[in-house]
């Protein structure tokens, strides 16, 4: 249960093991770096960091002419300290144009190797932040906040209750877990939880007394998420009806179980929204993240309490919430744009 639950425990083990593997890869010295991430960190962003500056030293052995005969994890910290920050600005504009990859992408890898450079001067392994005078990332182009509107929300519930998929054969397995997916798309449309958070729900989790749901929050803490009656009806339905179909022994901890009858993981419960959302009909690519934001807009729309969006949401910064979920809807763009600011006064 929660976060001290076999599932979140094997999940920071997987996570360590993999950072482990990416210091075997990386020089001996940058591995003060990566363990001081770890402490610091949640160990999903410090794994984070750990390929982010794999990936950096990587470029620089292929890329680098005095680097390239030597075996990647043998690369001294000469190297790096020969570096200025003309080779930053070449590492950037490689992950642009050669790798294509979008503002975010880069943003979120030159992140990782400023703070990389940053820790080597603060420990005095460099004399100086070569970062500090390389081009800064350009300013992250806001994206329109993507969600389902009412008409299409009815048409995504409509889709899974009736077991609506491309083919007989997927309608099979579609109405096999009907109640479990109705389920699933109910509590991410009410709750606007995180699919990581919904993957690591346990059965244990669900207090139907409370009318509560514990859950583990991005940042590894633990939250109770009050249910209302549609959460409620559908999940008792899957539980009593479906999931002893699904489960294998007793023993298994697990909320929601796939067909192979262990836990859905995060990449299922993905497929799965994706699925419902072409055979709805909707115009848009449907993911988990979307029907979030669908909920957040949904509820901001509804009171206009952006702190009471932003507790309910998991946010620890109220500026995420006012920039992603405070969005003005379509029918107040219309009434503003009817508004006359400047007529004459009656």
């Amino acid at each position: 249960m929660g976060k001290d639950s076999a599932y979140y425990k094997q999940l920071t083990k997987t996570k360590s093991e993999y950072i482990k593997e990416i210091k075997d890869q990386l020089p001996v010295h940058t591995h003060t770096f990566i363990d001081n991430c770890v402490l610091s960190y949640q160990i999903g962003t410090a794994l984070g960091y750990a390929r982010d500056l794999l990936d950096f030293y990587e470029y620089l052995h292929i890329c680098n002419p005095i680097v390239a005969k030597i075996k990647l994890n043998a690369i001294p910290h000469e190297i790096i300290e020969k570096l200025n920050s003309r080779d930053i600005d070449a590492y950037q504009t490689h992950l642009i144009t050669a790798r294509q990859l979008n503002e975010r992408s880069t943003a979120r890898k030159m992140a990782a190797i400023r703070n990389y450079f940053a820790y080597e001067t603060r420990q005095g392994f460099l004399d100086e932040d070569i970062t500090l005078k390389a081009a800064k990332n350009k300013r992250i182009t806001k994206k329109t906040i993507t969600r389902l509107d009412q008409h299409d929300v009815k048409s995504l519930v409509n889709a899974v209750e009736n077991s609506q998929v491309a083919t007989e054969h997927a309608k099979i397995y579609a109405e096999a877990t009907a109640k479990r997916d109705l389920a699933i798309i109910t509590l991410l449309l009410h709750t606007g939880m995180r699919v990581s958070e919904c993957a690591g729900l346990d059965i244990d989790d669900v207090d139907f007394k409370d009318n509560t749901l514990k859950i583990v929050r991005k940042g590894g803490n633990e939250s109770k998420l009050m249910i209302n009656e549609p959460i409620r009806n559908t999940l008792r339905d899957y539980i009593i009806n479906e999931r002893p179909t699904l489960v294998e022994t007793d023993s298994e901890s697990a909320l929601f179980i796939s067909l192979k009858h262990n836990r859905m993981s995060v990449r299922s419960i993905q497929r799965m929204v994706e699925k419902y959302g072409k055979s709805s009909g909707l115009n848009t690519t449907l993911s988990p993240h979307k029907l979030r934001r669908t909920f957040g807009t949904a509820l901001y729309n509804k009171t206009g309490d952006i702190y009471m969006v932003a507790d309910v949401l998991g946010h620890s910064d109220i500026n995420t919430t006012a920039a992603h979920y405070a969005a003005i809807d379509e029918e107040h763009k219309r009434q503003a744009a009817d508004v006359d600011l400047y007529g004459e006064e009656s």
